[in-house]
């Protein structure tokens, strides 16, 4: 590529230096900036690596983002697709979020009922 860059520039430069000279600039100037982009997408996966080691080490992590994985197989297998926005209007999307939030209402007073029995039973609860 240097070479080409400098059979051009030979072509329309006053002088053979002064062709070389630009054409050593134009490559420095690129690898530079070449080096500056792959240092900082290198600095980009290395963060996205940590984070992701750090979520493998995270048991609760690793189990919710399952939980999520398994919800959308499931979703898939009973409605055929993944949730679609366009699939519901605003007021509908409330109205099914607000249904679910009241079932895991319900599902946490129901355990914290029962803890609350071990616990007046005397048994541990943690």
């Amino acid at each position: 590529m240097f070479e080409k860059l400098k059979a051009w520039l030979g072509n329309k430069m006053p002088t053979k230096k002064s062709a070389t000279t630009v054409a050593e600039q134009y490559a420095s100037d690129y690898y530079r900036e070449l080096t500056q982009s792959q240092t900082h997408l290198i600095v980009k996966l290395e963060a996205k690596l940590a984070a992701y080691e750090a979520q493998q080490s995270n048991n609760v992590l690793g189990e919710i983002q399952q939980l999520f994985v398994n919800q959308t197989n499931k979703g898939i297998r009973k409605y055929g697709e993944t949730v679609r926005a366009e699939n519901l209007t605003p007021v509908e999307w409330c109205q099914h979020a607000l249904e679910e939030h009241a079932d895991s209402m319900v599902y946490l007073m129901a355990l914290k009922n029962s803890l609350e029995e071990n616990v007046s039973d005397g048994l541990e609860t943690s």
